[in-house]
């Protein structure tokens, strides 16, 4: 049975779109092992999407 790790980072949002200052911040996550698996709005309060919250998971070595 496969084992998971979970790591959730923020990524601001300005104008509709995900800062591009992050892309090197995502690669780096993707040549760690870690792949993308949910993305949503943390700020629920006010219905806004200036922050977004990123799941991101990777196999466990046993």
């Amino acid at each position: 049975m496969t084992k998971w790790e979970y790591k959730i980072i923020n990524i601001r949002s300005e104008n509709y779109r995900l800062d591009p200052n992050a892309a090197p911040q995502l690669t780096e996550l993707g040549m760690q092992g870690w792949e993308l698996v949910g993305l949503t709005s943390v700020n629920f309060k006010t219905g806004a999407t200036d922050n977004i919250a990123m799941v991101f998971k990777r196999p466990v070595d046993d």
